[in-house]
């Protein structure tokens, strides 16, 4: 069912199958000249069904739209060849962008498996083919328009500046309106649920301290309506930034609660001895995607500490150990 949820916006789920978030609230902004779709849901038969009866509702085909992809997940990029191939533009930042065309060309996911060895994660316990990004991403590489941040797109009356929020991926980039105080904020802030945070490489850094000033600079920002891609719309954004960054705090000071002294750990040993929101006895029973995200938050939190100093990491023949710093712990801004 489509609503109105501001003047010509408006907002309809795509289901997303076999993925405990259910659906994607895809974003319409109407006009007679330009009409803009925000994200689209996995590359699967079920999602385009929905995502055309969303657009039907509002006398609409993909042919008639411009697509913008506010990062590089399958769940936002499944199908965006879709849009392409009907000749719509398709505008997305360069570093997501390029992240999607090395998931489709094979790259990236050689860079995820590489990741597991360096968490130490037993042969077998995650494959790719239980990953949801690996399953659904786009088949084919839609034709980008690489759009940077200060790039504007006018449509009715409203003016978007695109602005980057990473974080959640290295490069999500989300549409502010200053006029009427609105920003698309795809997956940086959600109502219900916690975004995750992976460790996306050594050579992309601290990510959650980059997505942590990423909500501090929003917090700072003049908005008043902000619409996010999964579950509930945000009531208040604000507050939701203050409890999202205290949850964080808290998964970090969990983490070092579960070191011992002088103990080396992996992310593998460390990952089991966290709390999730997983309906499951135990990491055995953890459904095996999602031990591919809990290991990398498990990896961005731990990253944090070693980049603060609370945590002490090193490499040995292709593992990364990690034990306590308690020279500086005792002085951690935790």
């Amino acid at each position: 069912m489509v609503k109105e949820v501001f003047d010509n916006i408006y907002m309809f789920e795509a289901k997303l199958p076999k993925s405990p978030l259910k659906a994607i609230n895809v974003y319409v902004i109407k006009d007679k000249d330009k009409n803009l779709v925000l994200d689209t849901g996995y590359n699967m038969e079920e999602t385009l069904l929905s995502m055309k009866e969303g657009l039907k509702e509002l006398d609409l085909d993909i042919k008639d739209t411009e697509l913008f992809l506010t990062h590089m997940h399958a769940d936002h990029t499944g199908l965006s060849y879709e849009f392409s191939k009907e000749g719509c533009p398709v505008y997305i930042g360069k570093v997501d962008g390029d992240l999607v065309v090395d998931s489709i060309e094979g790259s990236y996911w050689k860079f995820v498996e590489k990741l597991f060895e360096y968490y130490a994660v037993k042969k077998g316990e995650v494959v790719l083919d239980d990953h949801p990004g690996y399953l659904y991403q786009p088949n084919e590489k839609a034709d980008f328009i690489f759009l940077e941040e200060g790039a504007t797109i006018k449509t009715g009356d409203y003016e978007f500046e695109v602005i980057s929020i990473k974080g959640h991926t290295p490069g999500h980039m989300g549409l502010y309106e200053k006029n009427h105080k609105i920003l698309f904020c795809g997956d940086t802030i959600l109502e219900t649920i916690t975004p995750n945070i992976t460790f996306w490489g050594f050579d992309k850094g601290d990510m959650l301290g980059v997505y942590i000033n990423t909500l501090l600079d929003l917090k700072k920002m003049d908005i008043e309506y902000v619409f996010s891609t999964h579950r509930d719309l945000i009531k208040d954004y604000r507050s939701r930034i203050d409890t999202i960054i205290y949850h964080h705090m808290l998964r970090m000071q969990e983490i070092l609660d579960a070191m011992e002294s002088g103990i080396e750990y992996t992310i593998r040993d460390l990952a089991p001895r966290i709390s999730w929101r997983i309906k499951a006895d135990g990491w055995d029973d953890f459904p095996p995607a999602q031990k591919f995200f809990a290991s990398g938050e498990t990896m961005a939190h731990v990253y944090h500490l070693v980049e603060n100093g609370d945590i002490i990491m090193e490499e040995r023949q292709g593992v990364l150990y990690f034990k306590k710093n308690f020279l500086t712990l005792k002085n951690s801004s935790l």
